[in-house]
């Protein structure tokens, strides 16, 4: 499901573009979450608390513009992906700053959304194999995937290692591991960690060890025989590699 936020000053043209998604949604069998904003105030005063996979912003509006619009969103450590619906604007070579997906002209051209939602939709596919996200207080970090070595679970804080690096921040392990489940690359052996299959080794039916730290644990016994299914496959597939 993309979560998508959409600024626009101009009430007829913000409602051309929720019935252009709502055919592009039944096209694809697909539900989206859709925000609609009329100025950038009230987009960029959002954002410090929701996240959204797409951004929608028209450039020319009262109040600050869609530039200045994506200028404060980045400002705030926001690395959202931003398609820009406008009628002609000669500053157009300053959009591409902004990790930009496309520019749109008007009259929109339910079409032409459609494809820059596919490509915005693949890069946000992409980034789930390659790149963790978590927010710390009102930041949005990234790890590289390959980087992460573990997570560890005590209470409702989460700490991430890496090689080199930690950090702790407010999350659930269960939650985490709803993101990362559908990977080949991790295992949740027990109710307190997921490891990256790339750092680790089974010694055992009942333990494993990290082996850029030599650190053994265990294995939970109702997490026995999915970590060994998980390892197996993990190591047939890079066997092949």
């Amino acid at each position: 499901m993309l979560k998508i936020a959409y600024c626009d000053d101009m009430k007829i043209d913000r409602d051309t573009v929720m019935k252009a998604l709502s055919s592009i949604e039944e096209k694809w069998k697909e539900d989206f979450e859709i925000v609609p904003f009329s100025n950038g105030e009230k987009l960029c005063d959002d954002i410090v608390q929701n996240q959204y996979d797409v951004i929608l912003l028209d450039i020319l509006m009262d109040g600050i513009d869609g530039i200045e619009t994506a200028t404060r969103i980045r400002s705030m450590g926001k690395d959202n992906l931003i398609i820009f619906i406008s009628s002609y604007d000669d500053r157009v070579k300053e959009l591409f700053d902004f990790r930009t997906i496309a520019f749109i002209d008007k009259p929109l051209k339910t079409e032409k959304l459609e494809e820059a939602l596919r490509k915005a939709y693949n890069i946000l596919k992409k980034d789930c194999e390659t790149i963790f996200s978590y927010k710390k207080g009102r930041t949005l970090k990234y790890i590289p995937i390959k980087e992460i070595l573990y997570f560890e679970s005590r209470r409702n804080e989460v700490t991430v290692y890496t090689g080199g690096y930690e950090d702790t921040f407010y999350d659930t392990l269960s939650a985490i591991w709803l993101k990362l489940e559908r990977m080949d690359r991790f295992i949740m052996p027990h109710r307190s960690y997921i490891f990256n299959l790339s750092y680790i080794s089974l010694k055992s039916d009942d333990m494993l060890v990290v082996r850029k730290t030599n650190k053994i644990y265990n294995i939970g016994k109702r997490y026995k025989v999915d970590t060994q299914e998980r390892y197996l496959k993990y190591i047939e597939k890079r066997s092949r590699e």
